[in-house]
């Protein structure tokens, strides 16, 4: 069974008051019954372009990147049933490794040999198609796994490959190596696929920084990715929301363990795959009309899934979410302080992506906007992304912006270097706009 709770912001709203919001928190975990996973599907996607050429502590890139596979077979991480595939690109796509059982070593290590860099073209639409081909005649838990270090030729290809690998529940770990790749792409793939974004380093002094992992440790962060991945025991998680009459749903953003934001445009909507033991934080954020004193329904919300080692739909018992309304502002003001430290948590990667924007042409705007976004890590006492927002700030005063190595590496801090936050007393929000002066 499905662990599930809801709590919503505020118990109360102000009566006879237009423009108000409700925040409530949804929060799943798959109970110990689910330790068993069905079949696991990986289809790497490597691009091949002339710039894995390169060299980083005296091994290419490319060389790099064939270490790392070779170490997920060394970690017998994978069961000998799970199937992989590799796909390079460059100028043109091809099938290095069709689909092929991880105790086939020989073949798959043999495969390992083909893999060599070739023209100046970064085709990844090409190469996601043609891995999207491969996955979809499979039945069982299917990830796709992007890695290039360039800008993208063909993103148009990749926008329409999105809409089939979310319906298709493949999800999409995107890898970025150095500073030339493009990361509203890789973000864009990976949230709307339900995966994760990654920024690897060539510099290797940029691996003191957290989430700024040198490319040096790549088959690290292949086993510890495929470490989660085999941990999958929920697929094709949904959940249907039936709105009262007045009631708008403005979004669903997943929070933890990653961030990105949940399709709204249609039912059900598509929340992915659970891991075992693991909570996974959603927030749903609604609209809330003028209501006269009263107890109301704001929403009923039914939620379906699939066990990974089995074909049976389950069904979660319907659940409610009702607020009361009341002209008492006192109690209309108090607030549940997990709930806020999730939407505050939520706001980071908005506000820091703001200061980016405004990084070249108004440092010092830039500056003041990442002072307050530092100073909600330090309120949820979120040290690491705290870290990588000194880091910024460092170079602003020095440089007068923010280069292309750390704004990637901070953009994706925001979306994967997230707490479980707990209820213990933390600094007011009236702390918060004192220290910023905001």
């Amino acid at each position: 069974m499905l662990k599930v709770n809801l709590k919503t912001h505020r118990k109360r709203l102000l009566a006879e008051t237009a423009g108000q919001k409700l925040f409530v928190l949804l929060s799943i975990e798959a109970e110990k019954i689910f330790e068993e996973r069905g079949k696991l599907f990986i289809s790497f996607v490597l691009d091949t372009s002339g710039s894995m050429k390169e060299t980083v502590n005296d091994k290419s890139k490319i060389e790099i990147v064939i270490e790392s596979l070779k170490k997920i077979f060394e970690s017998n991480i994978l069961k000998d049933e799970d199937e992989i595939s590799i796909v390079t690109f460059d100028d043109e796509a091809r099938v290095v490794l069709p689909f092929t059982e991880a105790k086939e070593r020989d073949k798959i290590f043999s495969s390992f040999e083909l893999i060599k860099t070739g023209t100046v073209g970064t085709n990844l639409g090409t190469g996601m198609q043609l891995a999207l081909e491969l996955l979809k005649e499979k039945n069982g838990i299917k990830k796709m796994v992007v890695l290039t270090d360039g800008n993208v030729f063909d993103m148009d290809l990749v926008e329409k490959i999105l809409d089939e690998l979310v319906f298709s529940n493949i999800s999409v770990i995107s890898v970025g190596v150095g500073d030339e790749w493009n990361e509203d792409l890789l973000c864009r793939i990976s949230d709307r696929t339900l995966g994760k974004p990654l920024h690897l380093c060539d510099n290797e002094t940029n691996s003191m920084y957290s989430n700024g992992i040198s490319v040096s440790k790549l088959p690290y962060v292949f086993l510890n990715e495929l470490g989660h991945v085999t941990q999958e025991v929920i697929t094709n998680l949904e959940l249907l929301i039936e709105l009262k009459e007045g009631f708008s749903l403005e979004r669903i953003t997943k929070i933890f363990p990653v961030q990105y934001e949940i399709m709204t445009e249609s039912q059900p909507y598509l929340l992915g795959n659970l891991e075992a033991r693991r909570k996974n934080v959603y927030l749903l954020e609604f609209d809330v009309p003028s209501m006269p004193v009263s107890k109301v329904e704001v929403a009923r919300i039914e939620m379906f899934y699939q066990i990974s080692n089995s074909n049976t739909r389950e069904k979660v018992d319907p659940m409610e979410i009702s607020i009361e309304f009341t002209k008492d502002q006192l109690l209309a003001v108090q607030t549940d302080q997990e709930v806020m430290d999730w939407v505050q948590q939520r706001n980071i990667e908005k506000i820091v992506n703001q200061a980016i924007n405004h990084a070249l042409k108004s440092p010092e705007e830039a500056e003041k906007i990442l002072a307050l976004a530092r100073s909600l890590t330090i309120k949820l006492r979120n040290d690491d992304l705290t870290a990588l927002i000194d880091k910024a700030i460092e170079e602003i005063r020095v440089k007068k912006y923010i280069g292309s190595n750390i704004a990637k590496t901070l953009k994706i801090g925001t979306k994967t270097q997230l707490l479980d936050h707990s209820k213990e007393d933390v600094p007011t929000d009236d702390d918060i706009r004192k220290a910023t002066g905001r």
